[in-house]
This record gives structure tokens, C-alpha cells and sequence, in this order.
């Protein structure tokens, strides 16, 4: 009857809910199939077979002779107390089982986008459709195939508010790296004639212990510092020393319009172009430096 009730409660709420599939039903059966044979079985576990002679009320059983009545009633709430333990601990093993196949197949049905966003899909979808995809920020276009909208995380609706941080700071590091693989390269064909320029022994691994020093001052790198320098107070100068003038329009532009575009496709053409040359030089830098120090290869090719 407890395996059956089982049954009964598991299926009628299985229809209830009209998710019936195949692993449900199998699960409920398994259950109920469990609860049957661990009922069954339990008598010979705990009290034996009972035994009726004549004249004699006696069960044989595992630890010699009982008395029948005894022996009766332990075996029936022990037989009772177990089948619910094993009912119960089969059915959450079923409903659990069920609970996760239906949370796998409703995650499947959505997109990456809808499985990242959480509760604020519907602000961000909101805002995405009012303000543009990353606040109309330059990069989309000219893809190959239409726009190009990679946002996985949702990171740009997220906190709009660092944009243009994340785009000042991508510009910034992608020319650094343009002028870095050509740093890495040029030094093989043509050297500086100025010491220690000029040492065929220096390569980017030994540079910078070769270009500075000993003293405070000395050596070609401090020399370096100070163009850095120069450039980054005409950056503070033009953004504020909290960049509190920093916005998606100007993220990265220097004032420097030398063989700029006329045109405002031209521009947004060459924008683009400049952004995909510093993602891609920062990968090339990246794997130079790695493979050269890895094969011990500090010249071009690096292998």
C-alpha cells in the first residue's frame, strides 16, 4: 500500500504540473519499485520466517527461537518504519532527479545572453535598445557580415560608466603594442649608432638591464620615461587629473588629425581599423615575448 500511495502522489502531481516525460515516469518507478522490494525483504533481514507447528507457536529465526507473537510485531513496525524511510529517500531521489532534467532543458532554451543577465535582462534589453549597443561606442561595423555586437557578460550595460575608461585604456595598450612588435623587429635590421645601442648582444630580454643604470639617471631608458611622461600630461592636461572630461566621443583621441579622413565614414573606417591593429598587436607581442623566452629565441622569427 506505501509504494502504491507512492506512486499515486508522485503521478498525480507529474500531471498536475503537465511535465510528463520519460524520465519522470521512469524515476517514480524506480521508486515505487524500490519501496516494493525493500518491504519484501525486510522480514528476513530482522526477524526470520515464522514457522506454525502444532500445539507450538515458534519462529525460527537467524538468532534461534522466539516467541511468535514477539517476533510478529517487531518484524511488522520495523518493516513499517523502514519501507517509509526507504519510500521517502527514493522519492526525493526521483523529484530531484526530475527537478534538475526540467531546469536544464528550460536553461537550454535560452540564449547566452538571457543566461548571464539574470534579474536586470529586461533594464539592460531596455537600455540596449534606447542607447545603441555599448552607448553607440565605435567597433561594430565593418565586421564582414554586418554589425559585430560581442558582449557576453553584458559588461558595457552593466556599467555603462566605465566605458569610456575600458575604451581610453584598450586604445592606449593596442599603440603601445604596434609600436612594441616594431621595436621587436627593427633591431635585427638596423641598429641606433649610439652605445649601447649599437651592441649586438642586446635583444628585449637583456634590454632593459643593459639600458639603464648604474646610477639614478643614467642610461638611455630614463630617456624614455620622460617622453612617456610628456605624453601623459598632455593626456591629463586635455582629460583632467581625474579624467572627469573622459567620454565615449574622445576615449583615445589625441588631437592629432595628421592624415585624418574627411569624411565621417572615413573616420569611423579608420577608427576601426586602428582598434583591430591594437588588439591584434597585442596578441602578437604577447606570443613573441612568450615563445622567444620559452625557445630561448630572442630574435625574429622567435622560433
Amino acid at each position: 500500500p506505501l509504494f502504491v500511495l507512492l506512486l499515486s502522489i508522485l503521478a498525480v502531481a507529474r500531471m498536475a504540473e503537465g511535465k510528463q516525460n520519460t524520465l519522470g515516469i521512469t524515476a517514480v518507478a524506480a521508486a515505487a519499485a524500490g519501496v516494493c522490494a525493500l518491504t519484501c525483504n525486510v522480514g528476513f533481514a530482522v526477524g526470520g520466517v515464522s514457522v506454525n507447528q502444532p500445539g507450538t507457536a515458534t519462529v525460527i529465526g537467524l538468532r534461534g527461537a522466539a516467541a511468535q507473537g514477539q517476533v510478529e510485531s517487531h518484524h511488522g513496525a520495523i518493516s513499517a518504519v523502514v519501507g517509509l524511510l526507504g519510500a521517502g529517500t527514493l522519492a526525493a531521489a526521483a523529484t530531484k532527479a526530475v527537478s534538475r532534467h526540467q531546469r536544464t532543458a528550460a536553461k537550454a532554451n535560452l540564449t547566452p545572453f538571457e543566461r548571464t543577465a539574470g534579474p536586470d535582462c529586461v533594464e539592460i534589453i531596455e537600455r540596449r535598445e534606447s542607447n545603441g549597443f555599448a552607448l553607440g561606442m565605435v567597433g561594430s561595423n565593418y565586421a564582414g557580415w554586418g554589425r559585430y555586437e560581442f558582449d557576453p557578460l553584458c559588461l558595457s550595460e552593466r556599467w555603462p560608466e566605465h566605458l569610456p575608461w575600458y575604451r581610453e585604456a584598450e586604445l592606449k595598450h593596442g599603440r603601445v603594442a604596434m609600436l612594441a612588435y616594431v621595436g621587436l623587429i627593427v633591431p635585427d635590421m638596423v641598429r641606433i649608432p649610439v652605445e649601447p645601442l649599437d651592441n649586438p648582444e642586446l635583444d628585449f630580454v637583456n634590454a632593459h638591464k643593459m639600458l639603464i643604470g648604474p646610477g639614478l639617471g643614467e642610461g638611455p631608458m630614463w630617456n624614455l620615461l620622460l617622453a612617456c611622461g610628456i605624453f601623459e600630461s598632455i593626456r591629463f592636461k586635455q582629460l583632467g587629473l581625474a579624467f572627469e572630461k573622459l567620454t565615449i566621443e574622445n576615449a583615445g583621441d589625441l588631437g592629432i588629425k595628421l592624415f585624418a579622413p574627411t569624411s565621417s565614414e572615413g573616420m569611423e573606417q579608420m577608427r576601426i581599423k586602428e582598434l583591430k591593429n591594437g588588439r591584434l598587436a597585442m596578441l602578437a607581442v604577447s606570443g613573441a615575448l612568450t615563445q622567444g623566452v620559452v625557445w630561448n629565441a630572442h630574435h625574429f622569427p622567435f622560433s
